[in-house]
Formats: structure tokens, sequence, C-alpha cells
């Protein structure tokens, strides 16, 4: 029993379990689209001692903070093959602050861009993504229920600004939308998930609320001379107790 349990199969099921992620959760929050990228080392046959650096500096993005108590740094370093220093090198140096909150997402709601911003920036108790740039990092707050199936009143989501970070976006991406009109005056703010049809990008609904079920086709304006920008990635939802 006491060799199974310094097992590195057990040790990552441990870590796996605490996190309340699913084996699919945890490889889309590290980048990839499916739970069989991953699922080799999850498997008590994965005949190594210790994950390769570059799985480990993925999962450092994913695991630490989650679970009760939460997951640390150092719990999951603990499962690399040796070459800690490799992974410590390959860490950019992140503020040690929370990634700020600066705004709110409530879809069906036109209201002056202004009141969308936070009067200052609040830090939250989030921390920055290792896979971007610090500063294409922030949090916005959901009000209401435009996204309740993924995220409800009060959620916090993690975004990328996805131009300042020089990414692309994806099918099946989850994004941070804008539509404005009244010449920018006013705008509507929601999120919706990325997909192709018919070779047209469009954005669809996230909720389960008949109020939001409208499909947005992603362009630069439209008759009612309304226009939509992605303004970010999504790439975290965080539930706060």
């Amino acid at each position: 029993m006491y060799e199974q349990e310094r097992s590195l199969h057990h040790k990552l099921q441990k870590l796996k379990e605490r996190s309340s992620l699913s084996l699919r959760a945890i490889a889309r929050e590290m980048g990839y689209s499916q739970a069989s990228s991953i699922q080799r080392y999850f498997s008590s046959d994965y005949p190594e001692t210790g994950l390769p650096a570059n799985f480990i500096s993925k999962l450092l993005a994913v695991l630490p903070g989650r679970g009760d108590p939460a997951i640390t740094r150092e719990e999951v370093l603990a499962l690399a093959d040796g070459s800690v220093a490799e992974i410590q090198r390959k860490t950019p140096d992140l503020p040690k602050t929370g990634v700020p909150i600066v705004g709110e997402v409530a879809a069906g709601l036109w209201m002056e861009a202004a009141l969308f911003e936070t009067e200052n920036s609040l830090e939250s108790t989030i921390s920055y993504d290792i896979r971007f740039p610090a500063q294409s990092q922030f949090v916005v707050r959901v009000r209401g229920e435009s996204l309740n199936r993924i995220a409800g009143n009060g959620d916090l989501l993690l975004c990328v600004d996805y131009l300042a970070a020089g990414i692309e976006l994806k099918e099946n991406d989850l994004v941070l939308v804008e539509r404005s009109r009244d010449n920018g005056m006013t705008i509507e703010r929601t999120a919706k998930r990325l997909v192709s049809l018919n070779g047209q990008s469009e954005l669809m609904p996230e909720s389960d609320d008949p109020r939001f079920q409208d499909t947005i086709f992603y362009r630069e304006g439209d008759v009612d001379h309304t226009e939509v920008k992605i303004k970010a990635k999504i790439i975290m939802v965080f539930k706060p107790l």
C-alpha cells in the first residue's frame, strides 16, 4: 500500500480528485481539445516515474490553487522527472498579485461603455496563467444568467486579450464579445462559443435562458449599424464560495 501511495499514478490521481476537474476539463485548460491527448500520463500503465517538463509546465497553469486544501505549485513540481530546473527556466516572471478585475459581462443590457468598467481595477485572488503575457490577462465578473451553462451570477472569468498575447482564436473557443451601437456610445458585453458554419464564423449562446438564445454573426457591421468585436479568449471560470 505504501509503494502504491508513492507512485506517480497515485499522486497524480489524488491531485486530479482534489481539483474536482475531469480529465477532459484538465486537457482543455492545458490547451488540448481531447482528453485522450493527456490520458496516457494519468494511466497506471504509464512507464515513467516522473512527468516530462513540457507537460508539467502546462499542468502548472491548471492545478495550483484548486481544491481544498488548495493544490500548491510544489506538489505539481514534485511529479516532474527530475528536470525541475528546466521547468523553472521556462516559467515567466509573473506578478505576485492576483489578476485585476476590470469590469463585468452582462448580456442583454445596453449600457454606456464606461459603465461596464470598474472605476479602479480590483485585485482578484486568481493567479496569472503562465502560458500568456501578464499584461494581456484580466478578469471580468458575470452579471445575470446569460452564461449559465458555464458560469453563474457572480462568477469570475479569466480572459486573455488574444491580439496582445499573439494567439489565434480556434473553433469552439469561448470568447468575450462586445456589440456596440450609437457610434460606440453604448455596448452590450457577453460571452459566446465561436463556431464555424457553412464557412461563416458564428458566436453561439452559452445559456439555457430563453432571453439569451440569439446567435451573433461575426462580421464588421450589420444593417442596424451594430458592430461586433471579440475582445478576448476566456480561458478559465472561477466560482467564488
